[in-house]
């Protein structure tokens, strides 16, 4: 049982690559191979409330808080004292991510690496919101509610794209600074990595990340943010 809850110890620190730590990619091994020691594993990951999703032997054990978990990360907890309209407007960052990077199941499923940057999902909300104002009202005038996205789409349009501070830094207040900051913050995760060979402002998402959305693609606003990301992707064409 030691070495399970070493196992799993090392699980939680996503930034932890096995091939970095020979004791990690002994164990991930001997997961991969040991049904007993792999029962072990699995009834510890249970024990603290979780998941085990995937054993990969480049981004190591990947695992999911289940919801309601004391585990499970919200945005209330964000180590920086953010107000309501800023938990929306991050949140939905985070959703516009996965959405640009993976709007089909197909993409869920593609082990492939996805780069992004931060003023193309500024630039992928801001067409969602003008659709998503559009589509608003049905065709009687009534509202057509999305509970999930209303409150936080109609507080990322009123701020500006980009305002620098006299430092030259982006402000808070822009658009581009909340979407770095979930950028960032995939990137203190493991999810993510700064990717600067190819321009300010770029980033890699790791597979561990694609594996923690496809987890949670059963949202409903996720939902509707790839809807409107195919239909994006079908104007294109």
């Amino acid at each position: 049982m030691t070495d399970a809850a070493a196992l799993v110890c090392f699980g939680c620190q996503p930034r932890l690559r096995p091939m970095a730590v020979p004791r990690y990619r002994d164990l991930l091994q001997r997961y991969r191979l040991d049904a007993a020691f792999r029962d072990a594993v699995d009834a510890t990951v249970d024990g603290l409330d979780m998941d085990l999703i995937e054993a990969h032997p480049v981004e190591g054990l990947i695992l999911h808080p289940r919801d309601g978990s004391w585990l499970c990360y919200r945005l209330k907890d964000h180590p920086t004292k953010l107000e309501v309209k800023d938990r929306l407007v991050l949140g939905l960052a985070h959703m516009a991510i996965a959405a640009r990077a993976y709007p089909t199941p197909a993409d869920l499923e593609e082990d492939r690496v996805k780069r992004i940057a931060v003023s193309e999902v500024d630039d992928f909300l801001r067409r969602l919101t003008d659709r998503l104002r559009k589509q608003a009202l049905d065709a009687d005038g009534l509202a057509v509610p999305h509970p999930e996205l209303e409150a936080a789409w109609r507080v990322y349009a009123k701020l500006p794209p980009t305002h620098h501070t006299p430092t030259q830094q982006l402000s808070k207040s822009s658009t581009q600074h909340v979407v770095k900051q979930a950028l960032e913050w995939l990137v203190e995760q493991g999810m993510a990595y700064r990717a600067p060979e190819l321009g300010a402002g770029h980033y890699r998402l790791a597979h561990r990340f694609r594996a923690q959305v496809r987890e949670a693609a059963a949202s409903a606003a996720f939902t509707v943010l790839c809807d409107l990301r195919r239909t994006h992707l079908g104007e294109e064409d």
